[in-house]
């Protein structure tokens, strides 16, 4: 996997790309979540990782349980997630995952 800049341009219903991202507009696979930290800052969207998004095993590592492939792994049962962030930095562990399918 490799990191490179992108335009997000949102469609007419104002989601994004649906690929793997860090930042731009999510796209939500249902409906948009808002969820607020401890500190009292709502969580700002962060980055998303597709549904059935496939990741390479390592060389000789056990294959994973009901998986697409063999030499692959999913994350979250192949649901679409997201990861919300706290904007206030309150704490390096302030971040939310949100699943949906």
């Amino acid at each position: 996997m490799s990191l490179r800049p992108f335009t997000d341009t949102p469609d007419e219903g104002e989601r994004g790309a649906r690929t793997f991202k860090v930042g731009g507009v999510p796209s939500w696979a249902q409906f948009p979540e808002s969820y607020h930290c401890a500190c009292g800052a709502e969580l700002v969207y962060l980055c998303q990782v597709p549904e059935d998004r496939e990741f390479a095993a390592c060389p000789g590592q056990p294959e994973q349980p009901y998986s697409v492939g063999i030499d692959t792994y999913q994350l979250f049962l192949g649901n679409e997630v997201y990861l919300l962030a706290c904007p206030a930095h309150c704490d390096p562990a302030a971040v939310w995952p949100v699943n949906q399918h």
